[in-house]
Order: structure tokens, then C-alpha cells, then sequence
């Protein structure tokens, strides 16, 4: 996109901002429909190796043909499950059920076929939607819930009762819609009813449904146009069944016109990259980590890295005189990247400083945050992330943070407030009654909230250390303490354990270590655990004395993920307690 082109959206953008605050995505696809030219792309995908286009039009009726013929099937209301690769026809269903016909589901497909139906009982699906990856698992889990009837396969014809195909229900839908049918469009929308149950992942524990309402989703929408700079395109990466993906990125993308363009498979992200030059994309650490280690690893491999480190000096000390020279300097990466530094907004996770510095360094513009699903999810963003890696960032529009209880450094559990915050867990009003207090939802997270409500992320609550002496240390302390330290740690995990010194039972800092043998070429085991042990030692004499490392055990392969690339502390904890019984 050139910059007239850009500059002329921005004009059809304005309009549309004009129109005043999003009620509900229906709303939504309404201005979209009213303000921008219907010939303008609004999705991309890639299949195989055919590229296929959907124009504003195009998309906006599928929505609502898929929608007219979900209605005309008697689904009204049903609460409708989709698991699936991310696609066209993801997003379209998707939208078709929160714009008129009932509740949305959406399923983590990285789980197993059993925790896949299980998520598909506990959310009382009676419809799903699926890729035909998941057809055979869907079979099964009719199987297991007589009142899951109905099967709408993406992209396969299925000769079994109850299942659908999505292109046919769109044609029978198109049709209806041709007759005059208006059962589907005329439909209005509660904003403030719950529209969809994303599932929490579980890191910490069970799979809780949150219930979202379209208030809660354009709420975020909103708060996102009015801090971000809207980008020509986007690069739909993550998977859409999470809330940071399918908000933060696909509706926001959508409601300023600025292309989506899905990525088809992980080992195909840089060729896509390139490929469709986007604008931004939305990332995990993993992802930022990836796109840093590979352009030294690149570096290193020509024989170059040396000239890069000192290009990168040489850049740093022109930007302290405000002349910043990155696009000319380091040319050669940005043609890596579709002859662009695309912007890289990033959660899910906290990220190593020197991922986001570095990669600011070289050109990248990078996002950092803080959210969950039950907040939308964003609640603070920092827009300049490579400045100061550290902050969360700046409180959200429409957001109240308290710290709840801080102690002599600032420090307590995060509580919010908002028009983003969800309604609670479905079916769990335990949880719920325990989640909130006096209007506020406590987070379960540790932080500290400067006078210009800047937050700075300490850790999770319960994944916090208790020590002997009553001392109070959050893992990531120690985690990025021993990652930022001693190069060759992939991965850290610190967690609480036990060992007997002097006699007693006393409760200790540990850590499992996930490192390369190949980082230590002609090493035994017991000579590298040697080593990381000196190295630890190292790291602990930086340390406060209550946050010292006490025992380590090494990994050669990277810890258990969720599909969001957040480590399972639990599987961690595994292999930590594991290795001591052996």
C-alpha cells in the first residue's frame, strides 16, 4: 500500500470514527459496509498455494448468508462451538453467530480430541464448526453428547447425519436472502448479553469459561483506535480462538479497513511475511524471540555479526542525537520483512528485554501489554516497548486499576474495573463470587502502579514463592534473572521446593534449565550441569540473598506449551520433581 493509498483509507477511517463509540459488531460491520468502498479487500488467506481475496462486500454477505441460514435451521440462540485452523471461514462463522444467532465457542485445537469435547460439553454446545482436521474428533464427540446434532465442515463434504458443509449453508443462506428473507438481519443486539465463552488456558489450572459481551469486545476495539495508529494491513498469526487475536488484531483490522492477511501454517511465517508485506502482526514472545535470535543466528552465519553489533552502536548514538538512520542502516533485515519493519504488538506473556530492545533497536516498532482474557483483554499498553521493555504500560481507556493491599515497595495484587471486564465464568459461580470483590475483578497478579498509573508486572499469584523466613519471591524474578545472565538458558522455570539443611525441612528456590547440548560441544552431562551450577553461582552473588538459587536441574528439551506459547508450569514442576525421584 503507498502512502497516497494509505492516506486516502485513513480518510474513509475517520469517517467511520465519526460515527461515535461501537456498540456491537453488528454495528460494526454496518459502518464498515456504509464508509469504506465495498472493493476493498478485507481478507486474504493462503491455501496450498493459492492465494484467494475476499472484498468487503464478499465478506459482509457471507456473514450474513451464513447467518440467515443458521437462523433458518433453527439455531437461534444455541450456543455454537469452532475449533479450527485459523481461515476465512474461522472468522466468518465466528461473526455470523454473534451477529444474530446465538453464542460463540470458540476451541483451543491444540488440545487433545478428549479436552476438546470436553470444552464443547462444558460450554452445553448443540453446533460446531470445524476444520476437517477435526472431523474425525467431532464424530467421536457426537458420539459422547446426544445433544451436539449439527457439524459444519469448513472445507469437506461429510456423508454422515447432522453434518454440513460451510459453502453450502452460505449458498442456501444467499438464497434466502434473495427471497427477502430479513430473520437474520433484523435481529438486534444486547450489547451487554453474553455473545461468547473463550475458554482460559489453563496454564495454572481447569479450563474456565469466560463470558464475553459485545460491550467487552468493542470496548477493546475502541480503546485500540484510539491509542494505536491504524496500520494499512495486518498478519493473523496467533491462533483466533484467543481473545488477544481475535480483538486485539482480526476485529479491530476489520473495523479500520486494514487487510488480514492469515498466515497458513508456523513454517511458512517468514515466506508469508514476505509474501504479503503486512503492516503489523500480533506476537507471543516465542515469536518475538524467533524473529531476534534469527536475524543474529543469520548474522553469524555470513560472518557478519560483528559489523551488525557495531551498525546497531553506531545506530544507537545517532538516535541519542534524534537522526534515526535504522531504515538505511539495516536495510538488509527489512527486505527480510517484505522490504518493511512490520509492527509487533505483543502478549500473552512478558517478554525478555533484550528480544524487545534489540529488536527496536534494529527498526521494529514493538507493543508491549498487559491483559487476560477476562478483561477483553487489554488493560495497559505500552507503545514503546523497546524504550523500556519493563512497563506493562499506560492504563486502557475505559479501565480502573487499584492495587490492592501493596506492600512497602508498592507491590500488591492487581484489581480492575471496566467496561471491559466480563460478566464471569460460565456455569462457575463459585469462581466468579471468588474472583470479584466490591465491583472489582482481582487478577490473580502482582504489580506496582506509578503516579502517572504506569504498571510494572511483578509475577502471578499463584505461582509465588513463600519462603521460610516469610519472604515473598515471584519466579520471573529469577527466571529472567538467569535467561538475561548466562546466554545458553533457553528456557527458565524457578518454582518452590525442599531440602534439608542443618537438619531441617527448609524450603528453597529451585530451577529447571532448559539448555542445547550443543552449546557445549564435547560435554558430558554431568560436565555441563557442572558448569551451569558455577554459572548459576555467578547470578546468585547479583541476587538479594532470600531470592538465591539452591538447586538446578537441566532440560534438553523446551518446556510444555500452551497454544499460546505460555510454558505450563505444572509440566515444568513435572520434570523438576521427576528428576529427584530418579
Amino acid at each position: 500500500m503507498t502512502k497516497k493509498e494509505l492516506a486516502i483509507l485513513d480518510r474513509y477511517r475517520q469517517n467511520v470514527l465519526k460515527e461515535g463509540r461501537l456498540r456491537d459488531i453488528k454495528q460494526m460491520l454496518s459502518l464498515i459496509e456504509k464508509h469504506y468502498p465495498n472493493d476493498n479487500l478485507a481478507i486474504v488467506e493462503k491455501r496450498k498455494d493459492e492465494i484467494i481475496e475476499y472484498t468487503i462486500k464478499r465478506t459482509l454477505h457471507d456473514i450474513r448468508a451464513l447467518g440467515t441460514a443458521l437462523v433458518n435451521m433453527g439455531l437461534k440462540g444455541k450456543h455454537i462451538a469452532i475449533c479450527g485452523e485459523n481461515s476465512y471461514a474461522w472468522l466468518i462463522s465466528f461473526l455470523a453467530i454473534i451477529c444474530g444467532v446465538g453464542i460463540a465457542v470458540p476451541i483451543d485445537k491444540e488440545l487433545t480430541d478428549d479436552g476438546i469435547s470436553q470444552l464443547i460439553s462444558k460450554a452445553d454446545c448443540e453446533v460446531v464448526f470445524c476444520s476437517k482436521t477435526y472431523v474425525k474428533c467431532m464424530k467421536a464427540h457426537q458420539k459422547n453428547d446426544e445433544r451436539c446434532k449439527t457439524v459444519i465442515c469448513f472445507n469437506k463434504e461429510v456423508d454422515a447425519p447432522g453434518f454440513y458443509t460451510f459453502q453450502n449453508l452460505i449458498d442456501e443462506g444467499d438464497k434466502l436472502l434473495k427471497d427477502g428473507d430479513t430473520s437474520y438481519t433484523d435481529i438486534e443486539i444486547d450489547s451487554n448479553a453474553m455473545t461468547a465463552i473463550f475458554f482460559t488456558s489453563g496454564t495454572t489450572g481447569a479450563n474456565k469459561g469466560v463470558m464475553l459481551s459485545h460491550k467487552n469486545l468493542c470496548t477493546n476495539v475502541n480503546g485500540i483506535t484510539d491509542l494505536i495508529p491504524s496500520e494499512g494491513s495486518s498478519f493473523s498469526l496467533l491462533p483466533m480462538n484467543h481473545v488477544f487475536e481475535l480483538s486485539c488484531n482480526c476485529l479491530t483490522a476489520m473495523y479500520m479497513n486494514a487487510t488480514i492477511y492469515i498466515n497458513d501454517s508456523l513454517k511458512n511465517i517468514l515466506a508469508n511475511i514476505q509474501l504479503f508485506k503486512p503492516h503489523a502482526l500480533n506476537a507471543v514472545p516465542l515469536v518475538l524471540e524467533g524473529i531476534y535470535y534469527g536475524i543474529w543466528a543469520e548474522a553469524e552465519r555470513k560472518g557478519k555479526a560483528d559489523a551488525l553489533r557495531k551498525l546497531v552502536s553506531l545506530s544507537n548514538k545517532l538516535r541519542e542525537k534524534g537522526i534515526d538512520m535504522r531504515p538505511v542502516l539495516f536495510s538488509t533485515i527489512k527486505k527480510k520483512f517484505g522490504n518493511k519493519f512490520p509492527t509487533l504488538a505483543c502478549g500473552g506473556a512478558a517478554s525478555r528485554a533484550e528480544y524487545v530492545k534489540g529488536l527496536g533497536d534494529f527498526g521494529f516498532k514493538v507493543y508491549n501489554g498487559y491483559g487476560l482474557t477476562e478483561s477483553s483483554p487489554t488493560v495497559t499498553l505500552n507503545m514503546e516497548a523497546d524504550r523500556d521493555p519493563t512497563s506493562a504500560g499506560y492504563v486502557f481507556p475505559k479501565t480502573s486499576i487499584r492495587i490492592n493491599e501493596p506492600d512497602e515497595e508498592g507491590v500488591g495484587e492487581i484489581w480492575i474495573k471496566g467496561d471491559n471486564v466480563f460478566q464471569g465464568y460460565y456455569k462457575d459461580p463459585e469462581a466468579t463470587a471468588a474472583s470479584f470483590e466490591d465491583g472489582w475483578f482481582k487478577t490473580g497478579d502482582f504489580g506496582k502502579l506509578t503516579a502517572s498509573n504506569e504498571l510494572f508486572i511483578s509475577g502471578r499469584k499463584k505461582s509465588l514463592i513463600i519462603l521460610d523466613n516469610g519472604k515473598n519471591v515471584f519466579p520471573e524474578d529469577i527466571e529472567f534473572g538467569l535467561m538475561d545472565n548466562i546466554s545458553y538458558v533457553r528456557e527458565a522455570v524457578a518454582l518452590e521446593s525442599e531440602q534439608v539443611i542443618n537438619g531441617h525441612n527448609t524450603k528453597i528456590i529451585a530451577s529447571v534449565l532448559y539448555v542445547e547440548p550443543s552449546d557445549f560441544p564435547d560435554k558430558t552431562d554431568d560436565e555441563i550441569l557442572k558448569i551451569v551450577k558455577t554459572d548459576v553461582a555467578d547470578v546468585n552473588r547479583k541476587m538479594p540473598s532470600y531470592k538465591k538459587v539452591t538447586d538446578v536441574v537441566l532440560t534438553y528439551t523446551e518446556f510444555d506449551k500452551s497454544s499460546t506459547r505460555k510454558i505450563i508450569r505444572a509440566k515444568a514442576a513435572e520434570r523438576y520433581f521427576n528428576s529427584k525421584e530418579g
